[in-house]
């Protein structure tokens, strides 16, 4: 009987510990010639270290850590932003920082035409949970548009076409 409630205890810690929201928030700040954007993401660190390392081929550790290299990558393959012609354009990390629960990422994209026509999707996280949204918001001067990514969604123009 004491295995039993020390179990039960256990497994209530545990999801207790767990978050119950599966999101993410990109912001979307471009430069004021409008040839260029900062990137800057929060995720939670245990799902988005889990999905680092099963991308990078090795088990997720303990700690929720991740390296520079690992992160770089991964966001690489499942945030992308094209131009208005559909050709994506690199994004280049500019920091990563972790704070408790939740990793702080930055990068930065060039805009060789501007913010016209610029797509943007946000897949990450959506191969870890099947209710991952994660919210993308581009701020431009005293404006602030949101866009909402799930899995299988199609890019959004951010940019008036």
């Amino acid at each position: 009987m004491m295995y039993r409630a020390v179990a039960m205890l256990t497994v209530a810690v545990g999801s207790a510990l767990m978050h119950p929201i599966h999101t993410t928030l990109t912001v979307l700040t471009p430069a004021a010639d409008g040839h260029a954007m900062t990137v800057r993401i929060r995720a939670f660190a245990d799902d988005f270290s889990t999905t680092v390392a099963a991308f990078a081929g090795r088990r997720p550790p303990v700690d929720s850590s991740a390296s520079d290299d690992d992160i770089t990558r991964y966001v690489r393959s499942r945030l992308t932003v094209a131009d208005g012609r559909g050709n994506p354009l690199p994004l280049e990390q500019c920091g990563a920082r972790r704070a408790n629960d939740l990793y702080w990422l930055c990068f930065r994209v060039s805009l060789p035409t501007g913010l016209r026509g610029v797509r943007v999707l946000n897949q990450m996280l959506t191969e870890l949970h099947p209710d991952q949204v994660n919210i993308v918001q581009l701020e431009d001067g005293a404006a602030r548009k949101s866009y909402l990514f799930t899995k299988g969604s199609a890019p959004s123009v951010i940019g008036a076409p």
